[in-house]
């Protein structure tokens, strides 16, 4: 009697101290996790899909100059006619949380979007590193965790001001949910499941493809397909998530009309057909995830002990591949299209993970073991670490809206502009306050304009098409501008110099040279 009940006194005391043990390691993860994405808060964002951040920059100020009345006119006139020249596919719930920030502190500042996204991506943290540790254990669910926060695309990622890292909390969110409705089908799981789907879905539809795809796998492995098709709970999860999508896109296409033009030049699927887009598309993830980690993720599916968990995680895996194939442009071209791979390869080689860790701690003592896991995370993690410290520090931006404000005021704020310049524009209408029309760049969308059909430029006809009525041509990129020699012999060869700068000609279109 006293032999047991000291064993399972020292039982006890392991499984408190393991816990005590782990909760130490998370707590350093998740520190070390913010304080990398908190270094250079204030630095402007442009050091990832600048275009992209730009265009939510440029809604959420909209949205706050809208109900400002103490502004300036004409700033709340520019904000608002840039914020209607600048349409959505998502509902701009980020921008409008930002906007309503503004309100609060009583100023823009854009390092509020950041710190948002941030937040998020923390918060999703959390839900991966639950849903990782149910399916394997808490040291898989550890190392999965490590993954998810220092990979260093995942933390410039998500620190951007864009959909996508509020869609991966909500999406991780979902996942963790669905798995405890398998576990449990209770219609509290069910709702539950059914109320994060449809968020991950109306914050941007693409979940669609993963989501979509694990109901389905979960449903066919638990119940088979006669009795899911029956199960009112199936229908209730897949009603809430996919109705707030739905009635969201009836009303942009069929009666506002604002989201009717935005699915134009998307689906290409003349693309599958050749062999140089799987390449394009596993280099840029491979850039994005790390070819190892992404073979670790595909082995690690099929080492899940239990159906449901293989179910799961290879539904994710075709989910992904449906994304792919119905985004093949964007796939290759876009980064940021890949950032819900992150969540997709940790939880998918946590089962990896977890074989690994009970090796290590089967060969060594429990102490030494800790101690090793504990020193490999943390040479793991100071080195990513300080490598995205490195690339954020040698990135400086912080001079960038005071160029711009310069160039804008080289010409006044209701100048009327076309310019081939930086991140189509963007940079000159947030800083500048300038909403110019856009020159393309050459080569930048030829691939592009070929996929839909365009015809071949005439870039004489299109000059005197896009000039009409402009008082200023800009030009900032400069290699581009010598890489059309077309267009640079029309300006010099016509126009005067209005003024120049460092990085820039303006080309004054109301004084021919002849």
């Amino acid at each position: 009697m006293l032999s047991d009940r000291f064993g399972n006194a020292l039982h006890a005391g392991f499984r408190r101290h393991s816990r005590w043990f782990s909760m130490l390691i998370l707590f350093f993860m998740f520190a070390a996790g913010l304080a990398i994405r908190l270094y250079d808060l204030t630095d402007p964002p442009l050091d990832f899909h600048p275009t992209r951040q730009l265009h939510s920059a440029i809604i959420a100020r909209g949205f706050y100059y809208r109900f400002l009345p103490s502004a300036p006119e004409w700033q709340r006139q520019k904000a608002m006619e840039q914020l209607a020249s600048h349409r959505w596919i998502e509902p701009p719930i980020f921008e409008g949380l930002v906007a309503l920030t503004y309100r609060l502190i009583g100023s823009e500042q854009l390092w509020v979007a950041r710190l948002y996204a941030i937040l998020f991506w923390l918060v999703g943290g959390v839900a991966l590193y639950r849903l990782a540790g149910e399916m394997t254990s808490r040291k898989g669910a550890v190392i999965a965790l490590a993954y998810y926060l220092f990979l260093p695309f995942g933390i410039i990622g998500s620190r951007s001001f864009q959909p996508d890292p509020l869609m991966v909390m909500f999406l991780v969110w979902s996942l963790w949910l669905l798995y405890r409705w398998y576990r449990n089908p209770t219609w509290r799981s069910a709702l539950s499941a059914g109320f994060s789907m449809g968020m991950t879905l109306l914050v941007k539809a693409v979940g669609l493809f993963p989501l979509l795809v694990v109901v389905g796998f979960l449903s066919l492995v638990g119940k088979g397909l006669r009795n899911a098709l029956r199960d009112a709970q199936v229908w209730t999860i897949l009603g809430l998530g996919l109705t707030p999508m739905v009635i969201y896109h009836i009303y942009g296409v069929y009666i506002s009309g604002a989201l009717a033009s935005q699915f134009e030049g998307r689906f290409f699927p003349q693309m599958w057909l050749e062999p140089a887009f799987y390449v394009r598309w596993v280099d840029s993830a491979t850039h994005v995830a790390g070819f190892g980690a992404i073979l670790a993720g595909l082995l690690g599916v099929w080492l899940y002990a239990q159906r449901e968990q293989r179910a799961l995680v290879a539904g994710l895996w075709v989910g992904y591949l449906l994304y792919g194939l119905a985004f093949p442009y964007h796939i290759t071209t876009h980064s940021y299209y890949h950032l819900w791979l992150i969540p997709l390869v940790a939880l998918s080689s946590a089962s990896l993970a977890d074989l690994a860790m009970a090796r290590l701690f089967s060969v060594y003592p429990r102490n030494i073991s800790r101690l090793l896991l504990l020193g490999l995370l943390s040479f793991g993690i100071l080195v990513e670490v300080r490598g995205v410290r490195v690339d954020l520090a040698r990135q400086d931006y912080r001079q960038e809206p005071t160029y711009w404000q310069e160039v804008a005021s080289q010409m006044g704020r209701e100048a009327s502009v076309i310019a081939l310049t930086h991140d189509y524009g963007d940079r000159l209408a947030y800083y500048g306050w300038i909403t110019p029309q856009v020159w393309l760049p050459t080569g930048h969308l030829e691939g592009y304009r070929e996929l839909r059909g365009g015809a071949p430029i005439n870039v004489r006809e299109l000059f005197a098409e896009m000039t009409q009525g402009k008082d200023f041509f800009l030009i900032t990129l400069l290699n581009q501008f010598d890489a059309q020699p077309e267009l640079k012999r029309l300006l010099y060869e016509n126009y005067a110099i209005y003024a120049e700068g460092d990085g820039y000609i303006i080309f004054d279109l109301h004084k021919p040279l002849k």
